[in-house]
């Protein structure tokens, strides 16, 4: 049979450090060989590749789509991390190959090969050709790395490396390794060259040595560590806390760092770990330290910045001292400063956003970050809460914009949660809104909020677009909003576009657990229950009572058919809400008839109490879903779209609601919400 040509995505992948394992333990090795083979196998034929063959511990397959091959790739690293000890390297290249005798040859292999020799252990190289393919397609986003020297290929390749939740992100300096030695290496390849440099040096001494010296490794990602505190007035930390997340907001902005948020930065307060520890953990290329040393009428700052590779070194250090009615514009001067020390140019929309701004009341600031840490909790008690700093901010700085945000984001919550009514708070949370707005335009945080407003509260998808792409536009870093547009791509029909916004969301914050409950509905909703599961099992084990994660889990336990379990977090969640009513039936229903006539039997206690306790139609409507009674759960879908509940735009991805998908009244309400079928 004659050799074929033809295009294709190529994946090359190899187990790190296999032949020593193999040489220290051979039955682990052989263990790890057979997990990796089932995972290799099972991710490849999920997204419609082909596995060409198996070389010792690597893996050669063939896909033809670039996007089947990138997805598959990020299959393979998360299943590998989950289930294997050792790490994976994978390299993808899209070219001509030569098909002959069901084996495959050509430029396509061996580069393919040359990146996933040269990649991160437990990361994803790619070429060009891959980046073109998938950049106007697809969500999953990329790091240009450089023109890399591969073995065995005669031109430099353009490479990039996959970014995504768990991946590894190559630090400045393992980049410029990749682009090659500088002219220093080259020259000293010969023997000849070395004893002319050593003439040179004896000569010229120190001339010759700083001629030779390399420049500091280019920073893309920065962390700011948490302030230190050295006022002696412990009752300041929340204003010193507050200054912190200012300047993360700030500096976030800038479009070519990628920043942690405040949350993951506090996770090293007090921990003894050096810079290029805490950089090898978040894969970032510097840190920033600061210190408050005097507030009173003036505010004393001293700020360092100090780079982790090649070596921890002092970049940077500059003493601020301010007046207090300038506060607010502290960290928009120091992330200015940030820019030029590491010489980046920042774009006009960069430098507008980073011009001075109405000074803010650092009680009122205050009182707003109290706020926040109640509200990310979604209970009633801690919204109330919430609620209640939110008007305190407002009290002491009627002009501070974010306390009006606070107080419309609390209202969406309690909707939301199904505490109160749409029709009830709408109107507050409107006004609250526009006031922020009104205020400052320029917030990311109003942003963010005025997309979720038009996505769940008024079914606007294309202004709810519009506002998502401007939220991200402004700080890219903003977690929030990252996490929202995934929800919003999977409402808007493409789920799997949406994780990536989701996992980018946990790289930001990852020890942000209403993050994490957002992506763990969001991999339910795109049908990858397990882990869906595993992510939210580990997020109950460090925050049982989390809002949004209970009932995720029930959702999944549902999906997954394991009643007794589903039922469980069930029974959590009315207990969390002291709902006694709703616990008896679930208890009586399950005991005569399991758990689809205690989910029946629920749903008909609700309506019958629905004059002396609120309860919104879209939980009736769910309960009856999960009861499989079709005609209630279509009649009580219809109600919650009358009362305009906020997550009726959840029917076009939920799988609760796939039984009666085809039913023409379900495709009606999808038709009226102007919802992909």
């Amino acid at each position: 049979m004659p050799a074929k040509r033809k295009l294709a995505a190529i994946m090359f992948t190899d187990i790190v450090g296999y032949t020593a394992l193999m040489g220290s333990d051979e039955d682990k090795a052989f263990e790890v060989l057979e997990k990796s083979r089932e995972i290799h196998i099972k991710s490849i034929n999920q997204f419609k590749g082909k596995l060409i063959k198996e070389m010792g511990d690597g893996m050669l397959a063939q896909f033809d789509s670039a996007i089947d091959s990138v997805l598959c790739a990020i299959e393979i690293q998360k299943q590998a991390r989950q289930q294997i000890e050792e790490k994976i390297r994978i390299g993808l290249h899209l070219g001509d190959i030569t098909y002959d005798h069901e084996d495959i040859f050509g430029d396509g292999v061996n580069i393919s090969s040359r990146l996933q020799s040269v990649a991160d252990p437990g990361g994803i190289y790619i070429s060009e050709s891959i980046q073109k393919s998938i950049r106007a397609k697809s969500a999953v986003k990329t790091k240009y790395l450089g023109q890399v020297k591969l073995k065995n290929v005669d031109y430099l390749v353009n490479t990039y490396c996959i970014l995504a939740n768990g991946l590894p992100i190559p630090s400045a300096a393992k980049i410029e390794q990749l682009k090659g030695k500088g002219l220093f290496h080259k020259l000293t390849r010969s023997i000849y060259t070395y004893i002319i440099l050593l003439l040179l040096i004896l000569a010229i001494g120190p001339w010759i040595r700083d001629a030779f010296k390399t420049e500091a490794s280019p920073i893309s990602s920065l962390l700011i560590l948490p302030f230190d505190n050295f006022t002696g007035d412990d009752s300041l930390e929340y204003v010193v806390a507050g200054i912190h997340d200012a300047l993360i907001g700030d500096v976030g902005k800038i479009s070519a760092l990628r920043v942690p948020s405040s949350r993951t930065a506090n996770a090293y307060r007090n921990v003894e770990k050096s810079i290029p520890q805490i950089a090898t953990e978040l894969n970032i290329d510097a840190a920033v330290e600061t210190s408050v040393t005097c507030y009173g009428e003036n505010i004393c700052i001293q700020v360092k910045m100090v780079s982790a590779f090649p070596e921890e070194k002092l970049l940077w250090v500059h003493d601020f001292n301010i007046e207090k009615a300038q506060l607010s514009n502290l960290t928009k001067k120091i992330a200015n400063e940030i820019s030029q020390q590491i010489n980046l140019n920042l774009t006009p929309q960069e430098e507008k956003l980073l011009t001075e701004s109405k000074p803010i009341d650092p009680d009122a600031y205050e009182a707003y970050l109290r706020g926040m840490g109640h509200w990310e909790l979604g209970t009633k008690q801690d919204l109330d809460r919430a609620m209640g700093y939110f008007q305190l901010s407002r009290e002491i700085d009627p002009d501070y914009a974010l306390a009006y945000l606070g107080i419309s984001s609390t209202w969406g919550a309690y909707v939301m949660h199904g505490f109160l009514p749409n029709n009830e708070v709408y109107e507050k949370a409107e006004a609250a809104q526009n006031m922020a707005l009104k205020l400052d335009s320029s917030l990311v945080e109003i942003r963010a909020s005025i997309a979720t407003k038009y996505t769940w509260g008024e079914w606007n998808w294309k202004k709810a677009e519009k506002e998502f792409l401007k939220a991200i536009e402004v700080n890219p870093n903003y977690a929030f909003s990252q996490a929202y547009y995934s929800h919003f791509l999977a409402i808007m029909g493409d789920p799997e576009k949406g994780l990536p916004h989701g996992e980018l969301a946990m790289e930001l914050d990852p020890f942000n657990t209403l993050y994490i409950s957002v992506h763990g509905q969001a991999l339910k909703n795109a049908g990858k229950y397990d882990e869906a599961l595993e992510l939210l099992l580990k997020l109950y084990e460090i925050e049982p009572d989390q809002g949004i994660a209970l009932p995720a889990l029930w959702a999944v336990y549902h999906e997954l058919g394991d009643w007794q379990k589903a039922l469980d977090i069930a029974k959590k969640i009315y207990i969390l809400k002291e709902n006694e009513l709703a616990l008896k039936s679930l208890e009586q229903g399950f005991e005569e008839g399991g758990y689809h006539l205690a989910m029946q039997r629920t749903a008909e206690m609700m309506i019958t109490n629905r004059d002396t306790i609120y309860v919104p139609s879209w939980q009736i409507a769910t309960l009856y879903c999960r009861a499989e009674k079709k005609e209630e759960a279509l009649e009580w879908l219809e109600k919650a779209y009358e009362e305009h509940d906020s997550n009726m735009p959840y029917i076009s991805v939920d799988p609760i609601f796939d039984f009666i998908r085809d039913e023409p009244r379900f495709q009606n309400l999808l038709k009226k919400m102007d919802l992909p079928e």
